[in-house]
C-alpha cells in the first residue's frame, strides 16, 4: 500500500506534467485532491530526522552551520518536490518563481509568509493574463500550455508589485499556494522555534528542456514608490517596488537527505 507521500507524488507528478491534453476540469479536480492530501501530512511522513527539528535557540552560524536546510525528494522535467527546513529566527529572502505554479506545506512550527505579486502593466512588458489573484491557478498559465517564455519585464532591475498582506501559517493550515500572476514573489521566516515546509513547484528552477532556456531564481529588495516615496494603492491593496539584488549573504543552505519512502516517477524519458 502507497504512502501518503507517494501519493501526494504521484498526484503532483500528474497534476502538474505539462500536457496540453490535460483538461482545466481534470487539473482543478485533481488539483484539489492534491491540496487535501497535504492538509494530512507530517514530518514524520517524511522521515525527516528529528534532529533537524529541535529549537537550540536563536540561529548562531557557528553553531549550527547553515541557517537552512534543503531537502529534494523528486524532481522531473515538470516538477519538483522538496524540504526547507528553517532553523529559528532565520528566513527564505525574498525570491521569484518564474512562470510557475506552486503548493507550500508547513509541517512542522510556524511561519510568517510576505507574498507579492507582480502588476504587468506596470513593468516594462506586460505579460498575459490576469493581474488579479485568483484562488486557484489556472493550467493556462503554465509554460507547457502556453509555450511562453519568461516575460521580458522579469529581466529589468525594477518592477511593481502588489504587496499582501502577511500570513501566519502553522502545520495545521492548508498549502499556500502561488501562480504566474498572484503570489508569485514571498520571503519566508521562522517564528517561535524551528520550521519546515514541503514545496512543490512547476516547472522546476534550473535549464527547461522542454522550452529550452534557464528559469532562474532571483532575489529582490522592496523599495517605496520612486515618485511618492511611500506604498501607493492599487485594487485596495498597497503597491511597492522591488529592486532586483544579489543573493543575500545571510542565506545559504546545507543539504540533509530524504530518507523516507521512495519516489518514482511516472513519466516518459524514463524520468
Amino acid at each position: 500500500m502507497a504512502s501518503l507521500i507517494q501519493n501526494i507524488a504521484r498526484l503532483a507528478i500528474h497534476t502538474f506534467r505539462r500536457d496540453p491534453q490535460l483538461s482545466p476540469t481534470s487539473y482543478k479536480a485533481h488539483y484539489d485532491q492534491l491540496c487535501d492530501l497535504l492538509a494530512r501530512l507530517t514530518p514524520s511522513d517524511l522521515k525527516i530526522d528529528p534532529a533537524l527539528l529541535v529549537d537550540r535557540g536563536r540561529f548562531n552560524p557557528n553553531r549550527d552551520g547553515a541557517p537552512v536546510t534543503y531537502m529534494q525528494i523528486y524532481e522531473d522535467l515538470d516538477l519538483t518536490i522538496c524540504v526547507f527546513i528553517l532553523k529559528r529566527g532565520v528566513r527564505l529572502p525574498l525570491h521569484d518563481h518564474p512562470d510557475m505554479c506552486g503548493l507550500l506545506k508547513v509541517v512542522h512550527g510556524m511561519v510568517s509568509i510576505q507574498s507579492y505579486s507582480f502588476i504587468p502593466e506596470n513593468n516594462s512588458e506586460a505579460r498575459n493574463g490576469d493581474a488579479g489573484v485568483p484562488t486557484l491557478p489556472n493550467p493556462q498559465e503554465l509554460p507547457g500550455h502556453t509555450l511562453a517564455r519568461t516575460p521580458t519585464f522579469l529581466h529589468t532591475q525594477v518592477l511593481a508589485a502588489t504587496k499582501h498582506p502577511t500570513q501566519t501559517i502553522t502545520a495545521s493550515q492548508p498549502a499556500c499556494q502561488l501562480s504566474p500572476g498572484a503570489n508569485n514573489l514571498h520571503e519566508i521566516h521562522s517564528i517561535d522555534g524551528p520550521a519546515a515546509f514541503l514545496d512543490i513547484l512547476s516547472p522546476p528552477y534550473g535549464t527547461d528542456e522542454r522550452l529550452g532556456f534557464e528559469r532562474d531564481c532571483n532575489y529582490y529588495k522592496e523599495v517605496r514608490s520612486p515618485s511618492t516615496g511611500s506604498e501607493e494603492d492599487v485594487n485596495g491593496q498597497p503597491a511597492v517596488f522591488l529592486y532586483r539584488v544579489e543573493t543575500p549573504s545571510d542565506f545559504w543552505c546545507d543539504q540533509a537527505e530524504y530518507c523516507g519512502p521512495p519516489i518514482e516517477g511516472e513519466r516518459e524519458n524514463g524520468v
